[in-house]
């Protein structure tokens, strides 16, 4: 049998701004202008049966270590532990799969953490 799955990205991506935080699923150059920003990337999952795990990274990018940090810091407050809806779907649940953490960056301002999440849903 063939199930169809929400779109695990955009539904964090809803959740994100909804939280009031400026969430992107395509990260351009003008994104990095100085404002903070939260990129989602796809990063494969696993199926079975009716149950589904993607794995999804969010790259934060902000002015500073400390912004960086505290946006890192946001972004799990509004996703961990409850289900989120879009008009794509609706995934069950959200949880932190590898916590975030400084990542390399090329510039003299801004800062990067990654994290890694997972995120439950069942067939739309």
């Amino acid at each position: 049998m063939m199930f169809v799955f929400p779109d695990a990205a955009d539904c964090v991506d809803h959740a994100l701004q909804a939280a009031g935080l400026n969430s992107t699923l395509w990260l351009g150059p003008e994104d990095l202008d100085g404002r903070e920003v939260v990129h989602i990337q796809d990063a494969g999952g696993t199926e079975q049966s009716v149950f589904r795990t993607d794995r999804l990274i969010i790259d934060v990018y902000a002015t500073g270590r400390p912004a960086a940090k505290d946006l890192a810091e946001a972004v799990k407050v509004a996703l961990v532990g409850r289900p989120h809806e879009s008009p794509g779907g609706a995934i069950d649940s959200v949880a932190v799969e590898v916590a975030a953490s400084m990542e390399p960056f090329q510039s003299e301002t801004v800062c990067k953490f990654t994290a890694i999440y997972r995120a439950e849903s069942r067939p739309i």
